[in-house]
């Protein structure tokens, strides 16, 4: 095994300079085109990875730029690798430009480099180490790559209906030591009835993506039907300014994952608390200002929005508002959840966001999810992976453990997330300024390359 890591650290350069090229492409889902199902970016992204592997001596295959996969060795079973090339929006407050990647000899900064194109390149060279040390292998390994796992998983579910998938393995797409389960996702809009024809708010849409805490959030508002004096007063460091006869009124928040709400700070609900006195009592739109502090601001767990289950696996669920749009006659809330492993249904998530808002006739409209995930903890998969995380880190503490984040590991059976993030590490993932420790990189992909070459030689696994 020596020779492996000794490999992957004397190619650390190369191994930097390929996810510096993969960070260089602004690979957020876009408008579709002909020959680009989610937008040039991912297209590009995902053709730049395949480059790669084929320029390495890999068989490679394309599934009409919805995914692709870059693959070597042979055997009755396969190992499959499961990451994506698409990444969420950048969103405000970087100190460097998110689409060229920053190397100051200990990070290297950019959109992507902990989720998920430093972690997919690190278990690149894993496999990369292996093939071209000649190693013997009883199974083939395969990297697949997904174009928009941030969105709705399109292209993944391509891959799936149109090629058979591996038979075990894992997405380098979360955190170590290993993920066992994965909290279920809902993702949707609550629409709550509103006459807000005669409203103050002009314009009120804010956040970038369901799953990502909104880090800035406005409204515009008509000037003559507000309470001026008491924009002076607002809380949670709301601004204002005046446009002639309108204002506007922002708020900064701390962009985190959704799986994680509680530690971003959520600008919609900085501003809505910011606006509670601002608008008239008689403005229809103070009522859902009302109801969304009672109820929504700040509740990470849906506690008060008939949603807040929990199960001794995993917990409580995770309450995120992503998004927000106003319209003549309703208040969209874009909504995404993470539910517990046991004892809830998608319709018990329906009932009780409705329940919670019968006052507006609310109405939640799923728009995605996923099931839980749950592989036994004392599964040889499972252990073969702590083992090779536990044999690079002393790390003999951490055991496996349930996320509420969804990965691709939903996608294939005997799949697991695994790393690659360390608990020391400082979590940046759908967060300004996102960057991975270099020696991390490295690491993970000895570990990967431990994993896989275990995996790949074990008589059984299965």
């Amino acid at each position: 095994m020596e020779k492996v890591f000794t490999w992957i650290d004397e190619h650390k350069d190369e191994m930097i300079e390929d996810l510096g090229t993969l960070v260089g492409i602004n690979s957020v889902e876009a408008a579709p085109k002909d020959d680009a199902p989610f937008g040039e970016g991912a297209r590009d992204a995902l053709l730049k990875f395949l480059e790669i592997g084929k320029r390495d001596g890999f068989r490679i295959d394309n599934l009409q730029n919805y995914a692709g996969d870059i693959e070597f060795g042979q055997g009755e079973e396969t190992v499959g690798i499961i990451a994506h090339v698409d990444v969420v929006p950048a969103g405000s407050g970087w100190d460097t430009d998110p689409f060229k990647m920053e190397n100051d000899g200990v990070y290297l900064t950019g959109r992507g480099t902990q989720d998920d194109k430093g972690p997919a390149i690190a278990a690149y060279y894993a496999m990369r180490a292996i093939k071209e040390l000649n190693l013997p292998i009883k199974r083939g390994i395969r990297l697949i790559l997904g174009t928009n796992e941030e969105t709705n998983w399109g292209g993944i579910n391509y891959y799936v209906k149109n090629k058979k998938m591996p038979d075990m393995g894992f997405t380098p797409d979360a955190e170590f030591p290993v993920i066992f389960g994965e909290k279920g996702i809902s993702t949707g809009t609550l629409s709550l009835k509103l006459d807000l024809s005669n409203s103050a708010v002009i314009e009120f849409k804010a956040g970038n993506a369901p799953n990502m805490v909104p880090d800035y959030a406005e409204i515009i508002l008509d000037a003559s039907k507000i309470n001026k004096d008491a924009l002076n007063n607002m809380i949670n460091d709301c601004t204002f300014e005046e446009l002639g006869d309108k204002v506007k009124v922002s708020s900064v928040g701390k962009s985190a994952h959704g799986s994680t709400p509680q530690i971003g700070i959520n600008a919609i609900s900085n501003l809505l608390a910011g606006l509670k006195d601002v608008i008239k009592a008689d403005d229809e739109f103070a009522k859902f200002v009302k109801f969304y502090n009672n109820k929504m601001a700040f509740k990470y767990y849906g506690e008060d929005m008939g949603v807040g289950f929990s199960d001794e696996i995993s917990g409580k669920l995770n309450f995120n508002i992503g998004m927000i749009e106003k319209f003549a006659d309703r208040v969209d809330v874009v909504i995404n959840m993470r539910f517990p492993l046991t004892g809830v249904t998608n319709e018990d998530i329906k009932v009780g966001l409705e329940g919670a808002s019968k006052e507006f006739n609310g109405v939640y409209t799923q728009t995605g999810g996923e099931n839980p995930l749950y592989i036994d903890p004392e599964s040889k998969l499972v252990k073969i992976f702590m083992e090779a995380y536990r044999n690079q880190t002393n790390d003999n503490e951490s055991k496996p453990m349930v996320i509420g984040g969804g990965t691709y590991a939903k996608a294939m059976d005997n799949c697991v997330a695994f790393g690659a993030l360390f608990k020391e590490d400082e979590d940046r993932m759908h967060q300004k300024n996102e960057r991975i420790k270099i020696d991390s990189l490295v690491a993970s992909a000895k570990i990967y390359a431990e994993a896989l070459l275990t995996i790949a030689t074990e008589e059984k696994v299965l």
